[in-house]
């Protein structure tokens, strides 16, 4: 689930404006994602889980690898036509899956980006913004 603003109320909290998205969309735009397809778990930003080996571990690392550079490039040239429509096409039918099964959701201490050393690394699936330091020249 996902919320916009939470608050708490007396001895209750409450959520605002919440959604529920599936476990396709999280893994397809979580910051860093790391598969260990031999124990089956799976690393994503602050949780972890046990997942079924199967053929969207292949999908999902080859979108994630190719989501965020079109992204940027449409931003950049900030023009959304850019951006690949078989890419977009590939997001929608990876999204529209059924759910991947997560079993045994933990939240971790530590977001899998600062966790992983040494050879994970290579396996780390993350999202690496430029860091916007205002420097462009305004007309």
């Amino acid at each position: 689930m996902i919320f916009s603003d939470s608050m708490k109320m007396g001895r209750y909290n409450s959520i605002m404006d919440s959604s529920l998205v599936y476990s396709p969309f999280v893994l397809l735009f979580a910051n860093a994602v790391l598969i260990n397809e031999q124990k089956g778990e799976i690393r994503f930003d602050k949780w972890g889980a046990y997942i079924e080996k199967g053929p969207w571990i292949k999908e999902l690392l080859d979108l994630r690898s190719k989501i965020m550079p079109a992204f940027l490039k449409s931003i950049e040239e900030r023009d959304l036509s850019v951006f690949p429509e078989e890419l977009t096409d590939r997001i929608a039918k990876f999204c529209r899956q059924t759910p991947i099964k997560l079993k045994g959701v933990e939240a971790c201490a530590k977001s899998i980006e600062f966790e992983a050393t040494g050879a994970q690394r290579k396996s780390l699936s993350i999202f690496d913004w430029p860091e916007d330091t205002g420097d462009d020249d305004e007309e």
